[in-house]
């Protein structure tokens, strides 16, 4: 007894030890990050990360009398000559003007002009050379920035200074140094007094702090990921010499007959709810009517119940608590949760300099969103309880399916439509325009999701379930249902007009086909009819998705776009080539559209976020293959949907931005959170025992074949299966 209270405060002393030196190491990398550390010589100083900005506005005008007073001048032609001035304003000549009455070197200010014109969108996104001189300038303390209106000739300045004042005093010199250009120029062409064209300012600068709280955010970050850094660093180095600090008991097996959904347990019922809107409601534009400082949409209020029943189970005793053990898959997400916030860190100051970082920040909750909802699955559901989600999800995949065919043919979004009749009260729905249609003319046909391509990769990453469950199904009237409801998704998926509706069904098709050749290819004059139920479904579908393969018949230009932002995001991958300018800080308004999340990844998280990326998608795969291998027949087939699943995503991935999406985010996450749980589970003999029929489970413990039969090899993988496969 007294020594396992001696050894019981050993372990405290060693815990309260890694919890100080964390904390210190957490304080100095905060200090460091901020700017209030210094190292050559040691010092405390003041941080320089105040960002102010200041903004005024110019009326250009013709004329001695304003033309606010005259009514036979045409606006337009002042409205162009605004968008000109505009550039000029921001022109070498122009900025040395603005530097000798600011009393700031001219080398110091960063000038850029933001186009109105009514110019094709491909034309105003920056291309390698003018996103290479930004990169190059965005290091300067100074900055200015005008832009002109779309319908009225006014210029809008907007000046960045480390102080309100010098903010303040840029702006008011910004409109003074084009007089003076204007001025000379008129001059130097013998215009004398008369100035075509005069600058009215409407009202002197005005500013102030615009990052007042932003030290004090990247501290504390920063803080955060270094004391959970040296913590697990520590630990890990304490278990390693054998010093191993306890941290919870072991667990009780569950109880047997418990599942979902004949379960009294709240944690299942509350994760089924949680699936059930990311099927069936476009949460993404439902938004709570309340001033706060975050954007709470829907899922991040129905979310974080689900957490708390989760920790709360999680504390409890008992064998209804959640449980399950580490894979690699759990390591991938991990490192991409690393990388993504490490990225934001070591480029705080960066992002603070051109004010991204409060963007960035936000955006770090919705990951914190998504990587919850993976633990959540990969934990708290059992694994005799995947099957059971798995369908429950195939249904609401067919609901969801059923809305977008029914928005194809009627031009009406239920999904919207419902959502805005039963919420509006509370919240704010943002509907989409009724027969909308994109910038080369094909229709919006969304169903929940945010985009139509948010809707194929939804549609496609439920397919493999009832590809698979065809496979599996030892009776044709399980065949047939799960068919019908293959076609019933492959139908609404291609009435999204869009050609990732082919390639992203395409893909699960050949991962099953990787994994069951044989059962497949004897099911492949059965898609003759599947193409026909397709046709009936959605009619019309097919041709006009297939022939988008042909630009040059409809002028579908999307794949020339994609091309040409290879080029152009070159200087930013350069500049931050090890792990990206940061987390959410490349944003669409400000920089270019990129149809790839493998290219917003290498931006905002560099190559190492990339490669993270890429093994959070192949780790459910390379997880599952032993599991698909072993031919169980319990456990291969749900680890077989997880990887075609998985597989998905990751061909979506090239084809879309798809993280901007939460949609399809959250249902690959809580996906790869089930194949965990199937290949994860403590206590998998006893579970996968009672999953399997009583006879079969008899067979076993008397040593013998499920089937009867004796084992052969497949001669394909070597592998060890049954000659007769059970279902």
């Amino acid at each position: 007894m007294v020594q396992r209270v001696s050894q019981l405060s050993e372990d405290k002393r060693r815990l309260v030890g890694v919890v100080v030196i964390a904390a210190f190491v957490g304080l100095i990398s905060a200090g460091l990050t901020t700017g209030m550390i210094g190292l050559i010589p040691p010092r405390i100083k003041s941080t320089e990360l105040q960002v102010a900005t200041a903004s005024t506005h110019v009326l250009i005008d013709a004329g001695p009398t304003s033309i606010v007073h005259r009514r036979d001048y045409p606006v337009y032609a002042l409205t162009m000559r605004a968008e000109m001035l505009g550039r000029v304003m921001t022109s070498p000549p122009v900025v040395e003007r603005i530097a000798r009455r600011s009393r700031v070197p001219a080398d110091r200010i960063a000038a850029s002009a933001r186009s109105t014109a009514n110019v094709p969108l491909a034309l105003s996104e920056p291309g390698s050379e003018q996103r290479a001189n930004e990169i190059f300038r965005s290091g300067v303390p100074y900055r200015l920035e005008v832009e002109a209106r779309a319908t009225t000739p006014v210029l809008s300045v907007y000046a960045q200074a480390p102080s309100t004042p010098e903010a303040e005093r840029v702006a008011n010199a910004a409109i003074a140094g084009l007089r003076d250009y204007l001025r000379d120029l008129a001059d130097r062409q013998g215009f004398g007094d008369y100035r075509p064209v005069r600058l009215r300012q409407l009202g002197t600068a005005r500013g102030g702090v615009v990052n007042g709280g932003a030290p004090w955010a990247i501290a504390v970050l920063t803080f955060a990921v270094a004391f959970t850094l040296s913590g697990a660093a520590l630990l890990f180095l304490i278990r390693r010499r054998g010093h191993g600090i306890p941290v919870r008991r072991p667990r009780p097996p569950p109880e047997a007959g418990d599942d979902w959904p004949r379960t009294t347990r709240l944690l299942p019922w509350m994760f089924a709810l949680f699936i059930a809107i990311l099927w069936l409601v476009p949460f993404n534009e439902i938004e709570l009517r309340a001033s706060l400082p975050i954007d709470l949409k829907l899922d991040r209020l129905v979310l974080p119940f689900v957490a708390v029943t989760w920790a709360v189970a999680l504390a409890a005793e008992g064998r209804g608590v959640p449980r399950g053990r580490l894979t690699w898959i759990h390591a991938a997400v991990a490192a991409f949760v690393l990388c993504a916030v490490l990225s934001v860190v070591l480029d705080a100051r960066y992002l603070n300099e051109t004010l991204e970082l409060e963007g960035s920040l936000k955006k770090l909750p919705l990951l914190v969103s998504y990587v919850s909802l993976f633990v959540i699955a990969g934990s708290a559901l059992r694994r005799t309880e995947i099957r059971a989600f798995l369908n429950y999800t195939l249904v609401l995949a067919m609901i969801c399916a059923l809305g977008i065919i029914f928005e194809y043919r009627f031009e009406l979004n239920v999904f919207y439509d419902w959502s805005e009749k039963l919420l509006s009260g509370i919240f704010s729905v943002t509907a989409p325009e009724t027969g909308a249609v994109d910038s080369i003319g094909r229709r919006e046909v969304m169903g929940p999701a945010g985009a139509p391509l948010e809707a194929v990769a939804m549609l496609s990453m439920a397919l493999p379930i009832a590809l698979v469950g065809v496979i599996q199904a030892d009776r044709w009237r399980g065949r047939i249902l799960y068919g019908l409801a293959a076609c019933l998704l492959l139908a609404a998926t291609l009435a999204t007009f869009r050609k990732s509706a082919l390639l992203a069904p395409i893909s699960v098709v050949l991962t099953v086909t990787y994994f069951r050749r044989q059962e497949l290819l004897k099911l492949a004059p059965l898609a003759l009819v599947l193409l026909i139920f397709v046709h009936v479904l959605a009619p019309g579908a097919i041709g006009s998705t297939t022939q988008q393969f042909d630009p040059e018949r409809l002028g579908v230009t999307t794949v020339s776009d994609r091309t040409a932002d290879y080029d152009a995001v070159r200087p930013d991958v350069w500049t931050h080539l090890a792990l990206g300018r940061g987390w959410g800080s490349y944003e669409h308004f400000s920089y270019r559209i990129l149809d790839s999340e493998l290219l917003h990844r290498t931006i905002e998280m560099g190559v190492l976020g990339l490669l993270a990326y890429l093994f959070m998608g192949l780790s459910v795969v390379l997880s599952a293959r032993a599991t698909i291998a072993s031919r169980d027949p319990t456990g291969a087939p749900l680890a077989l949907i997880g990887a075609a699943a998985a597989v998905s995503f990751l061909v979506v991935s090239t084809l879309f931005d798809v993280l901007s999406f939460p949609h399809a985010t959250y249902i690959f996450l809580y996906m790869a959170g089930l194949v965990a749980a199937v290949i994860g589970h403590h206590g998998d003999v006893d579970e996968t025992a009672a999953m399997r029929p009583h006879g079969l489970r008899e067979r076993r413990a008397r040593g013998g074949s499920p089937t009867g039969r004796r084992p052969t090899a497949d001669p394909a993988t070597g592998t060890p299966h049954f000659a007769r496969r059970v279902g």
